[in-house]
């Protein structure tokens, strides 16, 4: 590794996805007009995840690998990445992205001209099997009352977005995000209660809650490719409950976010009106596909997230645990 600190450091969690992740490192590493530093963080992959990494970047002194020693998902992973980071600006970015050049150097140029931000996320733009591209979104929100997603562009062609250097207000961002380590710390990182869905949202109104703001760059860029586990059924992975487990987490998740962050008349509608009739909607959505397995998770995670004690949110990082080494991560 170089003496001097860089000024970013990118934070990339993987699982059992050595060539998808192999290509993301590569465009990051490829980045330009910003010093960075690449961490990957495997989440205890049962693939040769290290091996090709070694292979291709382990000479690299802008490259990090970390392997955790138990898979504890997104959240912890990303915690785990943040304290290995020595970058004054911190990017979270999935493993199925492959970043335009200029993207690394354009988030952390938001965030040093607009003091304001506590959070920069790039446009993401989804790359569909028929070549056609279309931009996840221009900005995310939440339904106050229904706690459904909302986007200010669903469905938008990347060439009806103006390629100057325009903010897009958001509330959070999914997939990949930029903010400086001053504010990772003081939020106190990812919970890691939450463990996968919802994090990412809790971690930006937690950001809103200091009184910064959040906004998508839209000259930053970077195209996501999307990723399939084997055996899932599509209609259920774009409602995000493809999995079991994942789909617990989901509707718990959900649950725990609204009773956090939305005011009273929000909570009670979500909890009395909205989520029971999401169980139904959702359960039967699952039945209809032939997963009962998820039909009941779901079920299950909203009565935990109605039911169960609400997870204090983390408190600031102190600053003798804000960097150094973390135990059991083998690293190279």
């Amino acid at each position: 590794m170089n003496d001097s600190a860089p000024v970013l450091s990118v934070v990339i969690p993987t699982f059992n996805r050595a060539p998808m992740v192999k290509r993301c490192v590569a465009s990051v590493l490829a980045s330009g007009g910003v010093d960075l530093e690449c961490i990957v963080v495997d989440d205890h992959s049962p693939d040769d995840t290290g091996t090709v990494l070694h292979e291709a970047f382990g000479s690299d002194s802008h490259f990090r690998y970390v392997r955790q020693d138990r898979n504890s998902f997104q959240a912890a992973a990303r915690n785990a990445g943040a304290r290995l980071a020595r970058g004054s600006f911190l990017l979270f970015l999935d493993d199925d992205n492959i970043v335009a050049p200029d993207m690394c150097a354009r988030l952390v140029a938001a965030l040093r001209d607009h003091p304001e931000l506590g959070l920069a996320a790039p446009l993401s733009v989804h790359v569909l099997a028929d070549g056609r591209r279309e931009v996840w979104t221009l900005g995310s929100d939440f339904d106050r009352r229904t706690s459904q997603p909302r986007d200010r562009s669903p469905r938008c062609r990347e060439a009806d977005v103006p390629a100057g250097e325009e903010l897009l207000w958001t509330t959070y961002s999914p997939n990949a995000f930029c903010v400086p380590r001053a504010v990772f710390d003081e939020v106190g990182g990812f919970d890691a209660a939450f463990v996968q869905i919802f994090e990412e949202s809790d971690f930006g109104w937690r950001i809103l809650a200091t009184g910064r703001t959040a906004a998508i760059v839209a000259a930053a860029r970077t195209d996501h490719h999307g990723f399939l586990e084997p055996g899932c059924v599509p209609a259920l992975r774009a409602l995000g409950i493809e999995k079991p487990y994942r789909t617990f987490c989901f509707s718990r998740n959900r649950l725990w976010f609204v009773r956090r962050h939305f005011r009273l008349p929000g909570r009670l509608a979500v909890v009395f009106v909205f989520g029971p009739l999401s169980v139904l909607w959702y359960g039967a959505t699952a039945l209809r596909h032939g997963r009962p397995g998820i039909a009941w998770a779901y079920a299950r995670g909203f009565l935990r997230g109605v039911f169960s004690r609400l997870p204090p949110p983390p408190r600031e990082i102190p600053l003798d645990k804000r960097s150094g080494m973390v135990q059991n991560l083998p690293c190279f």
